[in-house]
């Protein structure tokens, strides 16, 4: 899988991955959709979103968290965040707007993802 704007979140190190985070959703200016988990349904999410992430200039860009549970803190933070919180270890994922307002939540009970519904969590996010 070859990913150009995504940054992939240490499974290993809870506090790593919690900076990480933070720098990217705080501190940077983008608009980012938050894949969840892991696995074959994960991976695709990614490679999708990853895709419509645009030129290495453009405002979208990907985090994976392959293990949600790690950025809980973070994400409890938020605002809005009580959209994904009680959903952080079943949803597929969600988009960021750069206000740091969690804007589209796609369930886990959701199909893997198309294009366009990506689309549509970064377009949420991006009208905000």
């Amino acid at each position: 899988m070859i990913l150009r704007k995504t940054t992939i979140l240490p499974t290993d190190d809870a506090a790593l991955a919690r900076s990480m985070f933070d720098d990217m959703v705080h501190n940077q200016p983008y608009y980012i959709f938050v894949a969840l988990g892991t696995g074959p349904d994960a991976e695709t999410i990614v490679q999708r979103a990853d895709n419509l992430t645009g030129n290495p200039g453009d405002p979208r860009w990907v985090i994976w968290a392959r293990d949600p549970k790690l950025i809980k803190n973070s994400v409890e933070k938020l605002q809005n965040s009580d959209r994904v919180l009680s959903k952080l270890g079943t949803a597929r994922g969600f988009s960021l707007s750069l206000s740091d307002e969690v804007c589209n939540v796609i369930e886990g009970t959701e199909p893997v993802p198309s294009l366009t519904r990506i689309l549509l969590a970064f377009a949420e996010a991006e009208g905000s």
